[in-house]
């Protein structure tokens, strides 16, 4: 598995598309923040969003990118 592979990430079922502007946010927040927090209602997509920004991500970090589901 190549570094840029590396991570834990569940593979999307369904497609993204929209949200380029959350998306653009979050990545220029992740090049100068080691965490970056999405909080709002729930059911407004925000697991969905981060996963599409983590998987996008993966090249810029050679540990990987790994989800730690807080929830259960």
């Amino acid at each position: 598995m190549s570094s840029a592979e590396q991570g834990n990430l569940p593979v999307p079922l369904t497609g993204f598309a929209g949200r380029r502007r959350e998306i653009d946010g979050i990545r220029s927040l992740l090049d100068t923040r080691r965490l970056v927090t999405l909080t709002g209602m729930g059911g407004v997509g925000k697991t969905r969003l981060a996963l599409e920004v983590s998987a996008d991500a993966r090249e810029s970090f050679p540990d990987g990118v790994w989800l730690v589901d807080l929830a259960p």
